[in-house]
């Protein structure tokens, strides 16, 4: 299935990955809705072999910023650089042209030396097509509210790129020394006199107590996107719903006819996002268990150990549309199905909104107004 070519121009031996369809010859693409390969032009499709297993993880070392994962050449997968966005993507080796899945750039390739690269050894496949994607996009489009009516009424089709997102995951066992106060809360009833009444009012009283301790968390499968391409606000809505446990076996038949992004966030520099992200859970996980009301001068030393990490593809649809010279993104998890978007406003709308809120808000103070000079 695999063809093996000489690139003449760098004098290193690359692996073309095709996949040659056995009744007519052309070339075969992954169809998520079949699970398998499929020829658009002969309707034939051959099976892959998929196999499901918990990703491998590799320790990770950040004092020294070292790891002990295997290194892969990136043979028959050329990193091409986008002229325009400076967007890195993964493209077969035997490609001429391309097109940038993020901003529509057109461009002849050139052939380049492969490269070392951390393998992504896991995956999850597409189970979303472009259809139902299109689909999801359509009934977003149906929703917004306050987008001009010529959006709405679907004159915006934009050409949807399926795309394999690279990702960070890490786990790692957390202690942390914590001193401080906690303050527990009395609320305190008394009375005032004002313009000859008596008034009854409340205050809040807070006795502080000193608090010290240690506290262990272990946490499993924090994800960081290794992307700085995508609308990280959309990713992170989207990227919630993908099951991270079993993943299937990298497999380049599940590229065939997508992109697959190289990733752009280091290890070092995922791994810092990610320790923000557990140092913060850690410090209400602490906060939880010691029940107080509220705290003050809190100082927490976390110490990491047992880091892992694996570095996985995810499946991500892909829609940057126009409108009025700006450009707007919309994405569909390409396992779940999960959308998230940004779409143009009406300023007509939207001060028609603003106008008729005014408008309910003078009419509802009228109303009491008058209930109260009635009484």
């Amino acid at each position: 299935m695999d063809e093996t070519k000489e690139d003449t121009k760098t004098g290193d031996t690359a692996q073309a990955v095709g996949f040659p369809c056995k009744n007519c010859g052309s070339q075969m693409s992954y169809d998520p809705v079949r699970g398998a390969l499929y020829c658009p032009y002969c309707k034939s499709t051959e099976e892959i072999v998929s196999v499901e297993e918990e990703a491998p993880e590799y320790a990770y070392f950040p004092e020294e910023d070292a790891y002990d994962a295997p290194k892969w050449e990136e043979r028959g997968r050329v990193t091409l650089t986008c002229p325009s966005c400076g967007a890195e993507t993964l493209m077969s080796a035997a490609a001429m042209t391309a097109t940038c899945p993020f901003c529509g750039a057109n461009y002849v390739t050139e052939p380049q030396e492969g490269e070392e690269v951390i393998q992504p050894e896991t995956m999850i496949p597409f189970r979303v097509s472009e259809g139902d994607a299109r689909s999801a996009f359509a009934r977003w489009v149906r929703r917004r509210f306050f987008a001009p009516r010529r959006f709405k009424r679907g004159t915006y089709r934009p050409q949807l790129n399926g795309i394999y997102v690279p990702y960070w995951t890490f786990d790692a066992a957390v202690h942390t020394d914590y001193d401080g106060f906690g303050g527990r809360q009395q609320v305190e009833h008394y009375t005032v006199r004002v313009n000859g009444k008596t008034e009854h009012r409340t205050r809040t009283k807070t006795d502080w107590y000193p608090v010290h301790g240690s506290m262990e968390l272990d946490f499993d499968n924090i994800p960081c996107p290794a992307t700085k391409k995508l609308d990280r606000q959309l990713l992170d809505k989207v990227s919630g719903s993908y099951s991270l446990r079993t993943l299937n076996v990298y497999n380049p038949a599940f590229l065939a006819g997508f992109f697959a992004e190289r990733y752009s966030v280091g290890l070092g520099e995922g791994f810092a996002a990610v320790r923000k992200v557990m140092e913060s859970r850690m410090e209400a996980h602490i906060k939880s268990s010691l029940g107080y009301d509220t705290y003050r001068g809190m100082s927490y030393r976390h110490h990491f150990r047992n880091v892992k990490f694996k570095h996985i593809l995810l499946p991500l649809w892909l829609a940057s549309y126009r409108y009025h010279e700006k450009i707007f993104h919309f994405m569909v998890n390409g396992e779940t199905g999960q959308i998230a978007g940004k779409a143009p406003l009406s300023p007509w709308k939207i001060a028609g909104t603003v106008l008729l809120g005014i408008a309910a808000a003078v009419l509802f103070g009228y109303f009491l107004y008058a209930i109260g000079d009635m009484a």
